[in-house]
């Protein structure tokens, strides 16, 4: 029963998170064609457009800003027909620079540093749930440090590779519980410390989320115990001792005591 509440209760903070880190590069900015010909208005120079300027395509897509030598140039607001806007800086005919995106599909809002046409540098992603990115991209993929704030709450600051927590991050629960340590695409894996609402910690090894492989677990009463973990559960050899300091030494099973292991069973301390 125990690991059921758990799963769900792991399932239920972090929903948000991942299905917001489903959203990817699908959310990259469309970059703007001046070979489909369609009709410009504004100034020229030796025939070329040049200085500011209206361009609109003829499927009714409209750029209206900069123009250098005939190229889309400097600042500028662009609008596709399916309702995306970017307004910003542009470069040589693609987003460069500083500049905000609107994504109409999922009314999602981009900020912050663009190069050749895609997020890259600091910036932040707003999605229309209320869930928040801020931090560094390359190539429209979260790369490196970054804040993800969930609307429910949930926080988590840290390091991503390939739009997932990769490395070393802290993970704010919004029941209070806060996990410190790695992640391995998006799971806590490896070693970590997660301290919990009501005082009691766990400090150890971690396996696709799961408290799993050798660790210690100290309650807020006092007691501990050091071994053995499977799915979040005493499984294996360890040493649980009371708040009295009475020892339980051996074998554990789905947290329960299943039998002495070594030599010390039950041993006052």
């Amino acid at each position: 029963m125990r690991k059921l509440i758990l799963t769900v209760l792991a399932f239920l903070s972090l929903g948000a998170y991942n299905r917001a880190m489903a959203q990817n590069a699908a959310d990259a900015q469309k970059n703007p064609d001046l070979k489909n010909a369609g009709k410009y208005v504004g100034k020229k120079k030796a025939g070329k457009m040049h200085g500011q300027g209206v361009y609109e395509w003829k499927n009714g897509d409209r750029f209206e800003g900069n123009f250098v030598d005939g190229q889309i140039d400097g600042y500028g607001r662009y609008s596709w027909t399916d309702g995306d806007v970017y307004q910003g800086d542009f470069k040589d005919g693609k987003q460069d620079g500083f500049g905000s995106a609107y994504y109409a599909d999922k009314c999602n809002v981009y900020e912050g540093e663009w190069k050749n046409g895609k997020r890259n540098g600091h910036g932040k992603l707003t999605w229309a749930n209320g869930d928040t990115y801020e931090g560094e991209w390359v190539d429209d993929v979260r790369v490196g440090e970054g804040v993800f704030i969930a609307a429910n709450g949930d926080k988590y600051v840290g390091h991503y590779e390939n739009n997932q927590r990769n490395g070393f991050g802290t993970y704010y629960h919004n029941n209070g519980d806060v996990y410190a340590g790695q992640w391995v695409n998006g799971e806590k894996e490896g070693l970590g410390k997660y301290t919990y609402a009501n005082g009691n910690v766990y400090e150890g090894q971690f396996v696709n989320s799961y408290i799993q492989g050798q660790g210690t677990y100290v309650w807020a009463s006092g007691a501990t115990y050091t071994g053995q973990f499977k799915e979040d559960m005493r499984n294996g050899e360890g040493t649980y001792t009371t708040p009295s300091g009475r020892v339980i030494a051996g074998n554990w099973k789905d947290n329960r005591f299943a039998g002495e292991g070594g030599s010390s069973v039950l041993a006052q301390r």
